[in-house]
């Protein structure tokens, strides 16, 4: 099992490295000014979480443009913020980094190992109450044919 996960694992690591080359080849990043101030929404556990801000920003040529980008609850207006931008311009996720790669794929190999061990641990409870079930079926068959003998005393010992 422990195996089968490593392998699962370096493929899903070598698939999102591939997946993070292809990415950084077109992004471009830049930084945005934030139009409006980024409001905090929800609780302690939400506030990491981004929110979306109307912003300004400069493509590669230096057109500016205007839109929504993703920044963290809390910022006041006229702040920066780094945002990634494709060919035209427009605000896109930021590339898969190596690290990201690594992280997914260890969580992916800790998910097969335990997806693994929970199925082995099914089939050993079901072989165990199959086993049990035949051996009383035969533990209660040779009682039968025992215990008439034994209830009428013939069967006494030495």
């Amino acid at each position: 099992m422990i195996l089968l996960a490593g392998v699962y694992g370096t493929a899903v690591q070598d698939r999102l490295t591939d997946q993070a080359r292809a990415e950084a080849l077109d992004p471009t990043p830049t930084v945005a000014t934030l139009v409006n101030a980024a409001p905090t929404i929800g609780s302690d556990s939400t506030l990491s979480m981004p929110v979306e801000v109307a912003a300004t920003w400069p493509d590669r040529a230096g057109v500016p443009h205007t839109g929504t980008v993703p920044a963290p609850q809390g910022l006041a207006a006229d702040t920066t913020v780094q945002i990634w931008i494709d060919r035209s311009g427009a605000p896109v996720p930021e590339p898969t980094s190596d690290g990201d790669a690594l992280e997914l794929a260890i969580i992916t190999a800790a998910i097969t190992v335990l997806a693994g061990a929970i199925v082995l641990t099914a089939l050993w409870c079901v072989v165990r109450r199959i086993t049990l079930s035949y051996n009383c079926a035969a533990w209660e068959r040779e009682w039968r044919e025992v215990a008439a003998i034994w209830s009428r005393g013939e069967g006494r010992r030495g």
